[in-house]
C-alpha cells in the first residue's frame, strides 16, 4: 500500500512540475509571452519563441544564437531640464556615437509607448565591423524615458519587424 501511495504521489509531483512549466500567461497576446520582470513597471512581451533575459534595470530577449536580432526595453530617469523626447534624444545619440561609428541618419517619426505618444528613431551603425539596424521607440512618462531599442544586423533586420510592431504595439504600463 506504501508503495502505491508513494508511485501516486511521485505521479501527482510530475504532473504538477509539468502543468507548472507550461503554463502561459492569460494576458499575453496571442503567440507572445511575457518577458519583463515583477521589478519594472510595465509589461512587455515578445514572440514565444524569443529568448528572455530578464534583470532587474531592463528587458530583453533575443531571436537565437544564429540570428542575433534582439528587442529590449529600458526606463531612464531624466531631470527637468530634459523636458522633450528630442531633448533626451540629443544626450542619446552624443554618447551613442562615443561607442557606435559611422551612425546613419536619424529617421525620426511619430510613435506610441504603452498609450502614450511618443518617437521612433532608426538608424544603422557599426561597431566594430558590423554593421546593425537599430529602431527606437520612445516616450516620457513621470520623469522616465521608456524605450524600445530593437537591434538587428542588416541581413536579418526584414525578418523581424512584424515582430517589432508586435511588441511595440502589446507593451504597456502597470497601473
Amino acid at each position: 500500500m506504501k508503495r502505491i501511495i508513494a508511485i501516486a504521489m511521485a505521479l501527482l509531483m510530475c504532473l504538477a512540475v509539468f502543468c507548472s512549466c507550461s503554463k502561459k500567461d492569460p494576458d499575453a497576446p496571442a503567440g507572445m509571452k511575457l518577458a519583463s520582470g515583477e521589478n519594472v513597471d510595465y509589461y512587455m512581451y515578445v514572440p514565444e519563441a524569443w529568448r528572455v533575459d530578464k534583470s532587474d534595470l531592463y528587458t530583453s530577449a533575443n531571436y537565437s544564437s544564429g540570428d542575433p536580432t534582439s528587442i529590449s526595453a529600458t526606463a531612464y530617469a531624466i531631470s527637468s531640464d530634459i523636458p522633450t523626447l528630442d531633448d533626451w534624444w540629443k544626450v542619446f545619440e552624443k554618447e551613442m556615437k562615443t561607442v557606435y561609428e559611422e551612425v546613419s541618419e536619424i529617421e525620426t517619426s511619430n510613435a506610441k509607448l504603452g498609450g502614450i505618444k511618443g518617437k521612433e528613431f532608426s538608424f544603422t551603425a557599426k561597431l566594430g565591423e558590423q554593421k546593425y539596424n537599430f529602431i527606437i521607440t520612445a516616450v516620457i512618462k513621470d520623469y522616465y524615458v521608456y524605450y524600445i531599442t530593437y537591434t538587428s544586423v542588416p541581413e536579418y533586420n526584414e525578418n523581424h519587424l512584424e515582430e517589432r510592431t508586435q511588441v511595440v504595439e502589446a507593451f504597456e504600463f502597470k497601473k
